[in-house]
């Protein structure tokens, strides 16, 4: 009867689980990533219009610059764009430089960080512009100060407002609110044994930049690095380092002296989850199955398993844990 109720209760729940299924769109890795948005000039305030323009990716080809992307993705997206005297995009949809005062604008930023030269200067050629790269065309109102870019100031740390990470098979205990600007050295918990990150690291300055680099931190060596933050293989005992506004890197403020970087360090920690009995790191139909099989003595157990499989703390595994695993695939 143990035996044919533990068929009889995966089968269900494998019916069930077809119901959260969900694919999705692969990514175009040959693409750019482009943002255009108005955030600090209203239109209550005379603005032609606010908020996101425009959210889009843009297929790179090998003549691409930073500047001929960003220029596309406008003009793809059936909106206008000028360009000054000097070269530089002086107006969007209608949103003009010096609409509000003398000191307003369009800035970039490059993975996050206002580049130190100008948008045409990064092209695909010379390396300065690649695939997966994120690209965000801003309006400022105060030559950059009210979208973070500070000329003359020597903050190197990661902003608290915007950091974070991703990864497939993160612990829920390391995705908290725990990241405090000024600690440098932290934890994250894996679910699986290997896993793929992505760090989103954005400097409170955004004139310096961010760099993310993997159980070594060279900041002089170019290319060393994984570039914009994004997938990081890791698995138990990998070292993730945080580097930020580095003296060798390039930036915006090196006319007013240099900064003294700011390194974070991440340590992987692999962590079985609860209810995990076949490692694969989330909670799924078969570990049910694995639970109704050791319960039906169809299989063993390791230690590991028996105390991930004790989903109520009460020190054994049993029926009730099972009941749990299913409450919280129902819950999902």
């Amino acid at each position: 009867m143990k035996k044919l109720l533990s068929i009889i209760l995966a089968m269900a729940l494998f019916a069930s689980a077809f119901g959260t299924i969900s694919v999705s769109a692969e990514e175009n890795a040959d693409a750019v990533h482009v943002v255009v948005k108005n955030g600090t000039f209203n239109t209550t305030d005379g603005a032609p219009w606010q908020g996101v323009l425009l959210d889009t990716t843009v297929t790179l080809n090998d003549e691409d610059s930073l500047e001929s992307v960003i220029e596309r993705a406008i003009t793809e997206n059936s909106y206008e764009f000028t360009v000054s005297q000097y070269g530089y995009i002086s107006s969007i949809n209608g949103l003009a430089e010096y609409a509000v005062n003398g000191s307003g604008g369009w800035m970039a930023t490059l993975n996050n960080w206002f580049t130190a030269d100008g948008t045409t200067a990064y092209t695909v050629a010379n390396g300065g512009l690649q695939a997966g790269d994120e690209i965000v065309m801003m309006y400022t109102c105060a030559w950059g100060a009210d979208v973070g870019s500070l000329y003359g100031d020597f903050t190197t740390t990661l902003s608290a407002d915007e950091f974070g990470f991703r990864g497939s098979y993160i612990s829920e205990a390391t995705t908290q609110e725990f990241f405090v600007p000024d600690i440098h050295e932290y934890n994250i918990e894996i679910n699986y044994p290997e896993d793929t990150i992505t760090f989103f690291a954005v400097p409170t300055n955004k004139n310096y930049q961010a760099r993310v680099y993997k159980n070594e931190y060279q900041p002089e060596t170019d290319g060393a690095d994984y570039r914009g933050g994004k997938n990081v293989p890791v698995k138990d005992g990998d070292v993730i380092y945080i580097g930020v506004g580095n003296p060798a890197w390039p930036t915006m403020n090196s006319w007013a002296g240099t900064a003294e970087e700011t390194v974070y360090t991440f340590r992987v920690k692999y962590k079985m989850l609860t209810g995990d009995l076949n490692s694969n790191g989330v909670l799924d139909i078969d570990d049910v199955t694995v639970l109704q099989r050791y319960l039906a003595e169809f299989v063993e157990l390791t230690d590991e398993q028996l105390k991930a499989a004790d989903m109520n703390s009460d020190g054994s595994a049993d029926i009730n844990d099972a009941t749990e695993i299913q409450r919280k695939l129902a819950a999902n």
